[in-house]
């Protein structure tokens, strides 16, 4: 049986003001997908169970993400014009099709960015860190499968 990984090579990260027109974040080397996580309050009282800890769901957050990106003068004002925004921006990350895809997944979200240029030393090559303060739900959609 082959393997159904992949490289990311290939994948594209997008953002919108409205959700509607899509346009590539430049030189990103990294994917945005986060990762909700879910709180827990809890429900203990004086008679639970064997003296255990008792809990309920609480509220979802899918948190901080980073986008490692090259830095670009373009690329900068494009998240420099977002940074400045009132509402949050809509992100779009497409993976490449694993081997048994025709088209990759798919996640949408929203968020907040702040840009941060970086540069480690003088022969290195200036990037940008984009931080992403996400609100909302992720949304994913599975790629088609081949043949499909």
């Amino acid at each position: 049986m082959m393997s159904d990984q992949f490289i990311l090579y290939g994948a594209t990260v997008e953002r919108s003001t409205d959700g509607t027109t899509w346009e590539d974040i430049p030189e990103c080397k990294s994917i945005a997908v986060p990762a909700v996580e879910t709180d827990y309050q809890e429900a203990t009282s004086l008679d639970s169970p064997d003296g255990f800890k008792e809990y309920v769901k609480g509220l979802k957050d899918a948190g901080v993400i980073s986008l490692s990106c090259g830095y670009t003068p373009a690329g900068y004002e494009q998240q420099l014009s977002d940074q400045a925004e009132t509402a949050a921006i809509y992100y779009r990350t497409t993976l490449p099709p694993a081997p048994s895809q025709s088209s990759g997944d798919v996640f949408e979200f929203r968020g907040f960015p702040t840009p941060q240029p970086e540069g480690s030393d003088v022969g290195g090559i200036v990037g940008m860190t984009i931080s992403i303060r996400t609100t909302g739900g992720v949304d994913w959609t599975r790629g088609t499968a081949a043949g499909a």
